[in-house]
């Protein structure tokens, strides 16, 4: 059997397996393992597998991860996104739709300490479902609203997979972070104008005014939001601190925060660290395993081999990036987020960059088109955070809610490719 023809028989293994309700982590080693041993032998299998989880493991530019996860169990837990929220609703609740903007501008907010799109999604149910269901929303629609502001968690940085993703393309964090904040702010103000446009419908408009005293008591409530985003991403962009270090700054400085404003005890902490140690196990496992599935491909040649075959067929860049895109939004109706960048990157990116496209353009245009695939139905992830936590709410009035979302991260894909200076221009003037 050809490389090629057992890198393609392997990708569909996989996938069998994931369908199979296989762990993804488990899919992509059983995968990558079996591959290694049908291309070389058992002893160089059990060699690679063996220096696969060596290296993941001591990666050091992979401690971002649990660091920025720490950072965001803490804001969660000291209900940083409580105050995002009031802060939100003071200031922008009475426009059209208002708790709706509120909710997406403290989740874009929330995001941009947190780094999760499953955390964001889960602190804004809790806290924004309430109050727009009093204000008369329809469940359906403030579940939509929820589920596409949680979505930009892993968009604006920090973003934990584009921590992923830059050490699977082997680019720099800073880089791709600093791409990834103006794509962040724009597809939250696409996301707002949609809302703006479904206010009415369902009966909702702006929130009540508050008073006075309570607008600053919101306001000044979200000076530490700003104090923490300035010193861990502000410090990252002007070239103070490396993406680690403002990792480890971050995690400290919320939980200083989160103690001296006496929202966060012993047992919080505790709380917050057993969390941010299985979440960050469950992300190594998945890259460990798609690291052995990458090393799998790589050795079959079939990146190079699509790349010929696509450059024989005289397809153009767009037709290639075209295809792709249709084949992410495919995938992202059925795969997690993580496992889908794991799984697709080392195949896809060295065909985009022989066709001339930029990694870091291409890397901002996977989160978005994972961040469109947490909110598809049938397998978005964010639905099912909501539905957890509400039960009592149909899957079908949360797939109605969030269908006139799903347009925002398509508008963004197109702005990207028709003006990528919205990602490039950025980190050119910061990282010359």
């Amino acid at each position: 059997m050809s490389g090629f023809a057992l890198g393609i028989g392997g990708i569909a293994a996989m996938f069998a397996l994931q369908f199979l309700r296989m762990p993804v982590w488990l899919a992509l080693a059983v995968t990558g393992i079996a591959g290694n041993i049908l291309l070389n032998n058992l002893g160089m299998a059990r060699f690679v597998a063996g220096t696969v989880l060596f290296d993941t493991a001591s990666n050091y530019n992979l401690s971002v991860i649990p660091l920025f996860v720490l950072m965001g169990e803490i804001a969660s837990g000291s209900r940083m996104s409580a105050e995002l929220f009031a802060a939100a609703r003071v200031a922008l609740g009475r426009l059209r739709g208002g708790l709706s903007v509120a909710t997406l501008a403290a989740s874009g907010a929330f995001g941009a300490i947190c780094g999760s799109s499953v955390a964001t999604a889960a602190s804004m149910t809790r806290i924004a479902l309430p109050e727009m269901r009093k204000a008369g929303y329809e469940d359906g629609r403030a579940a939509g609203v929820i589920a596409a502001g949680g979505s930009l968690g892993i968009l604006i940085p920090p973003s934990i997979i584009l921590v992923i993703y830059a050490s699977i393309a082997e680019l720099s964090v800073a880089r791709l972070f600093a791409a990834a904040l103006i794509p962040g702010i724009v597809l939250t103000l696409i996301y707002i104008a949609i809302a703006v446009m479904l206010a009415g419908r369902d009966g909702a408009g702006a929130a009540p005014a508050a008073g006075l005293r309570a607008r600053l008591s919101a306001l000044r409530g979200a000076w530490h939001f700003a104090l923490l985003f300035l010193v861990t991403i502000g410090g990252i962009y002007a070239g103070i601190f490396s993406p680690n270090e403002a990792a480890s700054i971050g995690a400290f400085g919320a939980i200083m925060l989160g103690v001296l404003r006496r929202r966060l005890d012993a047992a919080g902490l505790w709380r917050a660290v057993q969390a941010s140690v299985i979440v960050s196990c469950a992300l190594f496992m998945i890259i460990i395993g798609a690291t052995l599935f990458a090393q799998f491909i790589v050795q079959t040649r079939l990146p190079e081999t699509l790349l010929a075959l696509a450059r024989e067929a005289q397809l153009s860049p767009a037709a290639v990036i075209g295809m792709i895109i249709a084949i992410y939004i495919v995938l992202g109706c059925f795969l997690e987020g993580f496992g889908m960048v794991l799984i697709t990157v080392p195949v896809f990116l060295p065909i985009v960059t022989g066709f001339g496209f930029d990694p870091v353009l291409f890397g901002i245009l996977v989160v978005v088109l994972v961040e469109l695939g947490l909110i598809t139905p049938p397998v978005g992830m964010n639905l099912f955070i909501i539905r957890a936590q509400v039960p009592d709410m149909p899957m079908a009035r949360l797939y109605r809610g969030i269908l006139p979302f799903l347009i925002a991260p398509l508008v963004l894909v197109a702005l990207i490719l028709a003006f990528p200076s919205l990602t490039l221009w950025l980190p050119e003037i910061l990282y010359p």
